[in-house]
C-alpha cells in the first residue's frame, strides 16, 4: 500500500463511535498514528491543497498531511508504543475557505501545524507565515467535527458558522499546551533521555509548576503487561487531560543510528542542549539560536512569557520536529 492508498483508506473507513473505538483500540497507537501523518510539509508548494478530511478517528480527528521525515521506514508502527503523545497537541488547520459535504471537510489555501500558545488565530498566523502563505482576512477560530480550524470568515459555510462557537485565547489551554510540550521535550526531557521513574516524576512535577498548573496530580504507573519494556520512564498528560502519568520501565533507550528515528532529531537536540547549557537568553536571542540550529529540519514557534527569567525550549518529535521557544522579551541578569 502506497501513501495515497493509505490516506484514501483512512478517509473512507467506516465511522466508529468514540466509546467503541476507545474500547478496542490502544490510545497510544492512535496518538502515534496521528502524529505520524499530521502536519502539512512546510516545503510543499503553497498552492498544494490539504487532502479531504473530516471522518473522525476516535475523539480527535486526523489532520491529513504529508508524512514527516522524523519517523523513518517502519517508524509509525514502532512509534505506536514509543512516541505516543498526550491529548493536547491536536493539529490546527489554517485555511482561506472550507467546504463541508456529507460530513467531509475540504480545505482550500490551507496550512496545518501544532498550536502552542492557546490563541489559535495567532498560532495560525505563524503557521501560515512559516509555510509562505498570506495572512488570513478576518480569521475566525472554531472547533468542528472534533478538529480545530482557523478560516477566513467569508470562507466558512453559513451553516457551519451558525452551528459553532468561535474559540478565543484560553490561558488554561495555553498552560496545558506548555505542559504537554515540556513532557515531550527531547532537549532535557524524558523523551530524549532515559529517566528513571523518580527522575521523570521530578521532571513532571517541575513542568507542572512551570506551566502554572499547581495542584495537577502526577502519579507513577507500571507499564502494561505484555508490552515493550526497558529502563526508561515516560511522562505524559493522562487521557483525562487533568493529570500526568509517569510510566515506569516503559521503553529501551533510543540511540543514534536507530532505523526508527531520523538522525536529524539527535543532531538538533544535541546541538541545542550544548548551545543553551548555562546560558540565559531573551526570547529573540533564543529564537535566533534555535532557527540556526534547526535549519530546515523542522518548525520553530515562539511564545512570549514574561514570567520566565530566561528562554526555554521544548523540542517535540512526531510527524516532524516542532521546537517551541518560550521566554521574556529581554534577558534578565
Amino acid at each position: 500500500m502506497n501513501d495515497t492508498d493509505l490516506m484514501e483508506a483512512l478517509r473512507t473507513t467506516r465511522r466508529v463511535d468514540d466509546t467503541t473505538l476507545g474500547r478496542v483500540t490502544d490510545r497510544h497507537a492512535l496518538d502515534a498514528l496521528r502524529d505520524g501523518i499530521t502536519l502539512t510539509d512546510r516545503h510543499a508548494p503553497p498552492t498544494a491543497e490539504a487532502p479531504r478530511r473530516g471522518r473522525r478517528l476516535g475523539r480527535r480527528g486526523l489532520t491529513a498531511g504529508a508524512l514527516g521525515v522524523v519517523l523513518a521506514g517502519g517508524g509509525v508502527a514502532w512509534a505506536a508504543t514509543h512516541f505516543d503523545r498526550g491529548p493536547l497537541l491536536d493539529g490546527l488547520s489554517c485555511a482561506q475557505s472550507m467546504t463541508v459535504r456529507e460530513g467531509d471537510v475540504t480545505l482550500d489555501g490551507s496550512a496545518s501545524g501544532r498550536p502552542v500558545s492557546g490563541d489559535d488565530v495567532a498560532d495560525c498566523a505563524a503557521i501560515r507565515a512559516d509555510a509562505g502563505l498570506p495572512a488570513l482576512v478576518d480569521p475566525v477560530a472554531f472547533e468542528y467535527a472534533g478538529n480545530r480550524f482557523v478560516v477566513s470568515r467569508a470562507g466558512v459555510p453559513a451553516p457551519v458558522l451558525a452551528d459553532v462557537q468561535p474559540t478565543t485565547p484560553d490561558a488554561d489551554r495555553a498552560a496545558r499546551l506548555e505542559l504537554d510540550a515540556a513532557l515531550g521535550d527531547w532537549v532535557d526531557g524524558p523523551r530524549g533521555g532515559c529517566f528513571t521513574a523518580p527522575e521523570a516524576q521530578d521532571y513532571a512535577i517541575a513542568s507542572v509548576a512551570r506551566a502554572g498548573l499547581a495542584g495537577m496530580p502526577v502519579r507513577v504507573i507500571e507499564a502494561p503487561a505484555g508490552g515493550d519494556s526497558g529502563p526508561c520512564a515516560l511522562a505524559e498528560v493522562a487521557l483525562d487531560g487533568r493529570s500526568v502519568e509517569v510510566t515506569a520501565d516503559a521503553r529501551q533507550p533510543v540511540k543514534r543510528g536507530s532505523p526508527e528515528i531520523d538522525d536529524s532529531v539527535f543532531d538538533v537536540s544535541g546541538s541545542l542542549r550544548t548551545a543553551l547549557d548555562g546560558r540565559c537568553l531573551s526570547l529573540a536571542d533564543a529564537e535566533a539560536l534555535a532557527r540556526t540550529t534547526m535549519g530546515s529540519n523542522g518548525h520553530v514557534s515562539t511564545v512570549a512569557d514574561e514570567a520566565l527569567d530566561c528562554a526555554n525550549v521544548d523540542l517535540v518529535v512526531g510527524g516532524d520536529i516542532q521546537l517551541t521557544v518560550r521566554g521574556p522579551e529581554a534577558s534578565r541578569p
